[in-house]
């Protein structure tokens, strides 16, 4: 067993020194490239709603003006407005509507979902690879002070991987997180309102 260690020791250590440093840079750039496209799909393309407007397209529909009601919801912004366009685009294909509503939710809410989840991996991911450059830069250390004392290079470059990938780790995980439960409350918060609004037109249209 003495020697399996050893040898796993040592293939460990013949690791690049940057090669975790390398993968949490990549991750990091994902990252931020993600919060960013979130950012703007949940915070620019889409908008809180306007109850008025709300009011309005429902008192349309009431009303039986779908064509109306069709054009009124063009150009808003607020996820509820989509998803009625597209239940009184196709009401008349589908019997049901209270499925087609449920479907069309589903799919909005698909839609403003997208690729959140990656930044929750992200916040457990992250520090578990600087845990992992911790420990490899822990054992490089300590195979290197085992070789010889001569090897203080070694030993400082261990340490120093050990340091570094825990640092970044923890730098890429502290906003992943924050960006994470943000965006999660947003998407909530617009499908709460997409679900009321769209129940609401339901209830007219059957």
């Amino acid at each position: 067993m003495h020697g399996f260690n050893s040898y796993l020791a040592q293939g460990i250590g013949g690791l690049p020194s940057s090669l975790i440093s390398a993968i949490l840079i990549v991750i990091s750039i994902l990252m931020l490239t993600v919060a960013l496209e979130r950012g703007y799909i949940l915070f620019r393309a889409n908008a809180p709603l306007v109850h008025e407007d709300g009011r309005a397209l429902i008192a349309l529909i009431s009303a039986k003006k779908y064509d109306q009601a069709k054009e009124f919801c063009t150009g808003k912004l607020h996820p509820g407005f989509r998803t009625v366009a597209r239940i009184l685009e196709n009401r008349a294909a589908v019997p049901d509507i209270t499925a087609l509503a449920k479907e069309e939710l589903l799919a909005e809410q698909t839609s403003l979902e997208r690729f959140t989840s990656f930044l929750g991996t992200t916040t457990t991911l992250a520090p578990m690879l600087g845990l992992l450059g911790t420990v490899t830069g822990m054992i490089k250390a300590f195979s290197a002070f085992a070789r010889a004392a001569s090897r203080s290079d070694q030993l400082t470059i261990g340490i120093h991987e050990a340091l570094i990938t825990t640092t970044l780790g923890l730098m890429i995980a502290i906003p992943a997180l924050v960006f994470f439960n943000y965006y999660v409350k947003r998407t909530n918060q617009l499908m709460d309102e997409c679900e009321n609004l769209v129940e609401r037109a339901v209830k007219e249209l059957e």
